[in-house]
């Protein structure tokens, strides 16, 4: 097995007696070296070195050589690479600084498995094997790796795999295994990784493609960029602050007067918070299409926009990453006094509904998703379906795009509960909404604009002004 500096690292000797190893967030002062131990780290940073060569290098200081090897490679900075007769089969490396090898749970008389959360992708050409329960990252280099990892989708016993079933030799596959089981991409048959009860019954309750959202989306990884990059200045135009119109035949909505409620016809924000519920079925008003302005009004209008260097960015009443406000709501009217059932899509600073169409089968499919589960059974008489245009978040933001998008659709949520409340309304967020219905009923690219969450109001008793 072939050691070397992981991707990024790099070896650094300003004087005899201050060396380092760094990389992006992390790093190791290794002080002043022993001859021994320089040697074996000149080696890492030119090209590498095999774990056999180690005392050769570093002679009488072998053992203060393995001593920083250890720390340097559960610090994330080196990576492993093994390789049959010059040619690689795996390179694996640490994805963040939690990374821990645990060289004492090999055990070939055990049967392993690969971890649940393991999974293969293509990056640059080439497939990749990741695993973020035990923060490690793989290459695959060579198809009969893959073929090994299809093998040990159940518990496998080493002593059942051989050169006729991998095509790896012998001892070439029980290095690449050991390397695998010692990181917990391979695990003990029935755990996630080899861990505490507390973290294994903890670890049972996740999905592998949340914990993959989760950390990949807060920017898990030492190779991973993440953060406002602007990735596509130059490459790339910007999407627009605002869509573009999508039908000239519009509803004009009612602005509400914010002077007179701010001078004592609303309730106090004490007493809105604290009502909050999510109230679902009908109350004994029905909405009506001034509500409905309004509520739209307080909750999502552009209240101002901005023109910076990248483009335009504009102000509403709830809090949207970086200004980019990429969310865009369509009110899915099944029953509002002056407004014509139907999908709309609301304009955010004409302050005006575009009507896309009638009551169509997957306008009755969406509604009827949001039917209440107790009785009454039956509609909202308004669902706004949350969208997203994600590239407008994705243009600016790395990594954290979708993350930052569902943080956004939280801020409207609450804004819009909160704006309902102090109307009098029976408002509910809903956990799920078919992507596809809304797909075909907005008349958009799913992968330009995605429905992202829903939120469903209907009329009730007004509170008094």
């Amino acid at each position: 097995m072939r050691l070397s500096l992981a991707e990024g690292v790099a070896l650094r000797c300003p004087d005899a007696e201050d060396a380092r190893v760094e990389g992006p967030g992390r790093s190791l002062r290794l002080g002043p070296l022993a001859p021994g131990v320089r040697a074996v780290f000149e080696s890492l940073a030119d090209g590498g070195i095999h774990e056999t060569e180690v005392p050769a290098a570093a002679g009488s200081d072998t053992t203060l050589a393995w001593y920083w090897l250890d720390l340097a490679g559960d610090g994330g900075l080196l990576s492993w690479t093994v390789e049959e007769r010059g040619n690689l089969l795996l390179t694996l490396t640490p994805a963040s600084a939690s990374f821990l090898r645990h060289r004492a749970t090999f055990d070939a008389s055990q049967p392993l498995q690969l971890s649940r959360f393991a999974h293969t992708r293509m990056a640059e050409g080439r497939a990749v094997l990741d695993c973020p329960t035990v923060h490690a990252t793989a290459a695959l280099h060579d198809r009969r790796v893959v073929s090994l990892l299809f093998d040990m989708a159940r518990p496998t016993l080493l002593a059942r795999l051989n050169q006729f079933n991998t095509g790896i030799e012998s001892f070439t596959l029980r290095e690449l295994v050991r390397l695998l089981a010692e990181t917990g991409i391979l695990v003990p048959n029935g755990l996630d990784v080899p861990a505490s009860e507390e973290t294994q019954t903890a670890l049972k309750q996740w999905e592998p493609h949340d914990l993959l959202f989760h950390l990949r989306s807060r920017g898990w990884g030492h190779q991973t960029r993440a953060g406002a990059t602007y990735r596509f200045r130059g490459e790339l135009p910007n999407p627009p602050a605002l869509k573009p119109t999508v039908t000239e035949e519009v509803v004009e909505l009612h602005r509400p007067d914010l002077e007179a409620l701010r001078a004592g016809g609303d309730r106090s924000f004490t007493e809105v918070l604290e009502a909050r519920r999510s109230l679902r079925g009908r109350g004994a008003s029905p909405l009506n299409v001034k509500q409905l302005g309004e509520l739209l009004y307080r909750a999502a209008r552009v209240r101002a926009v901005r023109t910076t260097q990248d483009g335009e960015i504009t102000d509403r009443p709830y809090p949207g990453a970086g200004a980019v406000y990429a969310l865009e709501l369509y009110p899915m009217v099944g029953e509002c006094q002056g407004l014509p059932p139907g999908a709309y899509h609301y304009d955010p600073l004409g302050h005006r509904l575009e009507k896309l169409s009638g009551p169509t089968p997957e306008f009755h499919a969406l509604l009827d998703e949001a039917r209440a589960p107790a009785e009454p059974f039956e509609r909202p008489e308004v669902l706004m379906v949350v969208a997203a245009r994600v590239p407008r978040l994705a243009w600016k933001y790395e990594t954290l795009a979708y993350s930052l998008v569902l943080q956004d659709t939280g801020a409207l949520v609450q804004t819009l509960y909160l704006v309902s409340t102090a109307m009098g309304l029976r408002p509910y967020a809903l956990g799920r909404s078919d992507p596809d219905f809304f797909q075909r009923v907005a008349g958009v690219d799913g992968f330009g604009e995605a429905s992202v969450g829903a939120f469903a109001v209907s009329g009730g008793e007004s509170p008094d002004r």
